[in-house]
């Protein structure tokens, strides 16, 4: 896959797969990381055609996603739609690949395709910041 538009992203993530999985999955976890800065508010429901709702609010800006999950198979593959006020007319896609990397961590391998080629190094910054948000929660859950 590949494109003006396409952010590739691939992170080695502390954790299980199936941890992972769930820091995706879950609105509790998805709300503890999944903004660049600031706060998030997440509802997810979590099956093919299941809507996912990120509300991200910082630095006085607040930031609504939709989307809608097109493919589940837990704890490995996760693709769903994106859609913001600056990914355009039509959704973008996102899809998430988990592979184990030894006992106790994953690889992580983030693709969004069908983006505003005028947004892709932007939103490639921001899937960066989150992934490192994400990797520093995991990292102090582990410490506990």
């Amino acid at each position: 896959m590949s494109g003006p538009g396409l952010i590739d992203i691939r992170r080695r993530l502390p954790g299980t797969v199936a941890e992972i999985f769930k820091w995706w999955t879950e609105p509790d976890l998805l709300q503890e990381w999944m903004s660049p800065i600031g706060t998030v508010e997440a509802e997810v429901d979590l099956r093919v055609g299941g809507a996912l709702r990120v509300v991200m609010r910082g630095d006085g800006t607040v930031i609504e996603h939709f989307g809608e999950y097109v493919e589940i198979d837990p704890p490995r593959r996760l693709v769903f739609t994106w859609v913001s006020p600056f990914t355009g007319d039509e959704p973008s896609l996102v899809t998430i690949e988990l592979e184990p990397e030894g006992a106790d961590a994953t690889q992580l391998h983030l693709v969004h395709s069908r983006t505003p080629e005028s947004i892709a190094a932007s939103h490639r910054d921001g899937w960066g910041a989150m992934l490192d948000r994400l990797r520093g929660k995991l990292r102090a859950r582990a410490v506990r």
